[in-house]
C-alpha cells in the first residue's frame, strides 16, 4: 500500500492545482488519504473500480467528488429530511468524499450491490462518519427524500433526474454530474428546471448541472 505521506502529498498538490487547499483542513485531508488507502486495499480482492492507482484515485476519484463542495454547501437545508442522498454510489462516490469535507452533512448512500455496500459500511466505521447511512438496496425501493440528490457514473442524465424526482424534496436539488459526452434533455423531466451549469475541471471536460425541485 502506497505510504500515507505520499499521498497526503499527491493530494496537497491536487489540491491547490484547484485552489481548495485552505478550505480543508489537515484532519479531513487525512480521512480522505485513509479513504483511498482503504479503497485501495479493498479493491485488491473486491474489484470495486476499475482505478487500481492510489494516486489515480486521488485525482479521479477524491478530486471529483469533492468538486461538488461548492454546491453542496450552497443549496438550501429542508426540515424533516436527509441533507444529501447518493443513488447508485458504488465505492461511496462522491457521498463519502463530501462527508469527510463536510462531517456535519447528514447523508443517505444507496448502492445495490452487496460487496460495494459492505465497503462503504466498513469505511463509515473505519473513518469515523457517523452521520452517513449506508443502503444496500434498489432506488426505487427506497422510500426517502433529501435536500440534494446526487449521482456519480450511475445512468445517463435524463435516466438520473427520472429517478431523482421521487427523492427530492421540494424545493431541493439533483446536482447532475456530466462527463464529456453527456448531456443533459432539452426538457428535464419534472418537477426540475436547470438552475445553471457549471464547469468543474477543464482537463476533463466534466461539469455539473445544478438542477432545482420546483414546489
Amino acid at each position: 500500500m502506497e505510504p500515507a505521506p505520499t499521498l497526503a502529498a499527491t493530494l496537497d498538490t491536487l489540491l491547490a492545482g484547484c485552489g481548495a487547499t485552505a478550505a480543508l483542513e489537515a484532519p479531513v485531508r487525512r480521512r480522505l488519504v485513509a479513504f483511498v488507502q482503504l479503497l485501495a486495499k479493498w479493491n485488491r480482492v473486491w474489484n470495486l473500480t476499475a482505478v487500481r492507482d492510489p494516486d489515480q484515485m486521488l485525482e479521479r476519484h477524491v478530486l471529483d467528488s469533492l468538486g461538488l463542495l461548492p454546491f453542496v454547501d450552497e443549496a438550501p437545508r429542508l426540515d424533516g429530511v436527509p441533507d444529501l442522498l447518493d443513488i447508485g454510489s458504488g465505492a461511496g462516490l462522491p457521498v463519502l468524499p463530501l462527508a469527510i469535507a463536510r462531517p456535519g452533512l447528514a447523508c443517505v448512500s444507496v448502492e445495490r450491490t452487496g460487496k460495494k455496500a459492505r465497503f462503504q459500511r466498513q469505511a463509515v466505521l473505519e473513518l469515523g462518519l457517523d452521520r452517513v447511512r449506508v443502503r444496500a438496496d434498489r432506488i426505487e425501493d427506497v422510500g426517502q427524500r433529501a435536500s440534494i440528490v446526487t449521482s456519480r457514473a450511475f445512468t445517463a442524465p435524463e435516466a438520473f433526474l427520472q429517478l431523482a424526482a421521487a427523492h427530492v424534496a421540494p424545493g431541493g436539488r439533483a446536482l447532475v454530474m456530466l462527463g464529456r459526452a453527456e448531456r443533459l434533455p432539452d426538457r428535464l423531466p419534472a418537477p426540475f428546471e436547470l438552475d445553471r451549469l457549471h464547469r468543474l475541471e477543464a482537463r476533463h471536460e466534466r461539469h455539473v448541472a445544478v438542477c432545482t425541485a420546483r414546489t
